[in-house]
């Protein structure tokens, strides 16, 4: 396999950008010009001014390499917008159309802890981005994609969910894609803005992928900028306090589940899984086997009435 070429950058801070997730701060470079680009805006909270303890590099170029007549290595996942392989202590995602369409829009390799990536785009895409703005991090449809296996790393799991800091705790609503996880937390937050006698302090993290990551104090909950329906992102953190099943009902109730073995497989559900491996899933299964030990989980009956805030609050 021809390897993607290195390029040297500017040195001035133009081209690069730095921003922190769950503790991994990313430094993202260009040969791109950055004063000439705007970011998103869900990646504002995200934003740091350089590198922290724990750093991750993604580089970016902005012309495709030639891989004609290459070996890419061991093909582990191929359906359409990737093709991945493993090639030595390199992981090689090369971005693919449906058939018939056999066009190349963008080739990655990561090294082999997923620490340092190496991004080529096609040229066309400049123009796109300078109108659009920089979609993800990675230029990839979804930073999960090269997040993830980063996690794993880390005692961390990516999850399907929604998230909160309520009063400084940290809870984790999940349930399948129409369960209520946008509305929980739009609830919650409403419900905020309404109480004026109690003060209520409500942050959302995020309502559709947050990081659970162990600390030496616990499990530590962490937003991220992948939001759904409801746009509010925090780069906030907090312990967790409680893990909670929605169910959309006519009463307001947190039930309590002692059953960790049904706690485990509907939490299992959730799992972001963007390309797997043996050894990722061993990782990511000890993970969850012990949040499920260490952190209380409920079944959240609610309406829309707002009035399960206050169930939370004595939660």
């Amino acid at each position: 396999m021809n390897k993607v070429k290195e390029f040297d950058l500017p040195p001035e801070d133009k081209h690069r950008r730095y921003f922190r997730v769950a503790g991994i701060t990313v430094c993202v470079e260009s040969d791109l010009d950055f004063d000439t680009v705007r970011f998103k805006p869900e990646f504002a909270p995200f934003s740091v001014d350089g590198p922290g303890s724990d750093t991750v590099t993604l580089r970016h170029h902005f012309q495709l390499p030639d891989l004609d007549g290459a070996e890419p290595g061991e093909e582990v996942y191929c359906k359409a917008p990737w093709a991945i392989y493993r090639r030595g202590a390199e992981w090689l995602y090369v971005g693919i159309m449906p058939p018939p369409d056999d066009t190349l829009h963008r080739v990655a390799v990561f090294n082999a802890g997923h620490t340092h990536g190496t991004i080529c785009s096609p040229p066309r895409e400049i123009d796109w981005i300078r109108d659009c703005g920089w979609p993800s991090l990675s230029l990839f449809p979804t930073d999960q994609i090269w997040l993830a296996p980063l996690l794993a790393d880390r005692d961390a799991v990516l999850v399907h969910s929604s998230a909160v800091i309520l009063d400084g705790r940290g809870l984790l609503f999940v349930g399948h894609s129409t369960a209520g996880k946008s509305t929980i937390v739009t609830l919650l937050k409403y419900a905020a803005a309404a109480n004026a006698g109690k003060p209520l302090d409500v942050e959302i993290l995020c309502d559709d992928r947050n990081v659970v990551r162990r600390n030496p104090d616990g499990w530590q909950l962490h937003g991220t900028w992948s939001h759904g329906d409801v746009a509010d992102v925090s780069a906030a953190s907090a312990p967790l306090r409680a893990i909670l099943f929605l169910k959309q009902d006519t009463r307001n109730e947190a039930v309590r589940l002692q059953d960790r073995r049904e706690i485990w497989k509907r939490l299992l559900a959730t799992l972001i899984k963007p390309m797997v491996t043996a050894e990722w899933w061993r990782k990511e299964l000890d993970v969850l086997e012990q949040v499920v030990k260490d952190v209380p989980c409920y079944t959240l009956h609610f309406d829309k009435s707002g009035a399960i805030a206050e169930k939370l609050i004595d939660l």
